[in-house]
């Protein structure tokens, strides 16, 4: 899907306005993602709530505790972790991927929805 929205570009920025320009988080959050929330009856949030979903998805799929803490960028906690070497294990990384999955399902790309890819999940209370 990445590769399909980068295309050719060798340069720039990934994510850009339509003059090219660098997206600005207000921005994005007043113009996009507080719209959909909105739409969805859920409560505001920034773009953290993504990194939360991941980790509690990985969490609930029984992901071991270095890889969900390698995954989600965290600096060490202990000496040990500099030991696993999991940055060299591709193929357990990738199994591990496979295992766990997304957390949520791509659309159809012939089913056009209002707000892209977001699913809409009942809002918690």
């Amino acid at each position: 899907m990445l590769r399909k929205f980068v295309g050719d570009r060798k340069s720039g920025l990934l994510f850009q306005t339509s003059t090219g320009g660098q997206l600005l988080q207000a921005n994005t959050l007043q113009d996009s993602l507080h719209p959909i929330l909105n739409y969805m009856a859920h409560d505001y949030g920034g773009f953290n709530i993504f990194r939360r979903f991941r980790l509690t998805h990985l969490v609930k799929c029984g992901c071991p505790i270095e890889l969900k803490h390698f995954w989600a960028g965290h600096a060490p906690k202990h000496v040990s972790e500099h030991y696993t070497r999991l940055a060299e294990e591709r193929d357990y990384r990738l199994i591990w991927a496979e295992k766990i999955g997304l957390g949520f399902e791509l659309p159809n790309s012939a089913k056009k929805s209002r707000f892209g890819q977001l699913v809409q999940f009942r809002k918690a209370v």
